[in-house]
């Protein structure tokens, strides 16, 4: 609409029309520029993750972080940093340890997802069930 002020109702309803298209095209370029912007950042959030998982340990199995302890005592610093400094043997067996433990963690997630689908699926690939067993 041309016109600086709204004088009639048919004016003012045109009016309205031309904002909610104008809403319409706003928010698919919000839309757009959002999901380029998650792109163009995702080398960042993928450094970030991979420092995360440098600095917190996976706690939801406690079994593989009493393992990875016990290997990484006895691997790390008896054998690969014997003749390091103090810092060092503090430091990289710290890391190590968060990295792999949040690593085992998603690797066991995956592992148990391929054990209950072999579980699920019979031998022709197919899901069977107890009763077919029997029948």
């Amino acid at each position: 609409m041309n016109k600086n002020t709204i004088e009639t109702y048919d004016d003012l309803l045109e009016e309205k029309k031309r904002l909610e298209a104008l809403l319409v095209i706003n928010k698919e370029q919000v839309s757009t520029n959002w999901v380029e912007m998650k792109k163009e950042f995702e080398p960042v959030n993928n450094i970030l993750s991979f420092f995360s998982k440098m600095t917190t340990r996976d706690k939801s199995n406690p079994l593989v972080n009493m393992g990875i302890d016990v290997a990484g005592d006895l691997v790390l610093r008896k054998i690969l940093l014997a003749r390091a400094g103090w810092a060092t043997r503090l430091v990289v067996p710290f890391l190590l340890k968060n990295y792999s433990s949040n690593v085992l963690a998603d690797k066991g997630k995956s592992f148990l997802q391929r054990v209950k689908h072999w579980f699920k699926t019979g031998k022709n690939g197919r899901a069977e069930t107890l009763h077919e067993e029997f029948e």
